[in-house]
């Protein structure tokens, strides 16, 4: 190996200076500032304040979630079913993962079903819902979501669906079949 070899920097690593020197102070700002504005939201939600809100929409916003597109308002009242659901639910964030204008959050909730939640009257049961949100922000406000839910696993806590096999149980032990 000539010396010229040796006192050259491997390529990977050269190609990660370069990339971490034309990071801007202004992209790492806005990075952290996205994640505060999704943590703030969390801290919202865990004080039942509906308000914050207000500081979370940018102009336009839609979610697209499992009940399709929903703009500022279908949110709102989402998120007010929630938390009349299961009033006094906590939400954890689990990771806050940011690249560019997108921040994705996996998310834990956790609460006692007291009211009516799409369609199941309140049950007493406690359940934990887990998902996963993309949030993509424009000049510091969420713009567009897309959120994954487990929805069958609630459903199922909630005992509004059977748990995974109990239909093949039932039918096993049906003397009928």
């Amino acid at each position: 190996m000539s010396r010229k070899n040796k006192s050259h920097l491997p390529v990977w690593l050269l190609a990660a200076i370069v990339a971490s020197s034309a990071c801007s102070t202004e992209g790492a700002d806005s990075a952290a500032d996205h994640a505060a504005m999704l943590r703030g939201y969390v801290d919202a939600l865990n004080r039942g304040d509906e308000s914050y809100l207000d500081e979370y929409f940018g102009p336009g916003y839609v979610y697209h979630g499992p009940d399709g597109d929903l703009d500022v308002e279908g949110f709102r009242a989402l998120h007010h079913s929630l938390l009349n659901a299961f009033p006094g639910g906590t939400m954890t964030t689990e990771d806050i993962l940011v690249a560019g204008d997108k921040v994705t959050t996996r998310w834990r909730f956790h609460g006692t079903h007291s009211g009516d939640f799409q369609g199941v009257a309140p049950t007493g049961r406690e359940v934990t819902l887990t998902g996963i949100i993309i949030s993509r922000f424009q000049d510091g406000k969420v713009v567009e979501e897309w959120e994954q839910i487990d929805r069958l696993g609630m459903m199922q806590q909630l005992g509004a669906l059977p748990p995974p096999g109990a239909a093949a149980e039932a039918g096993e032990q049906d003397p009928g079949r």
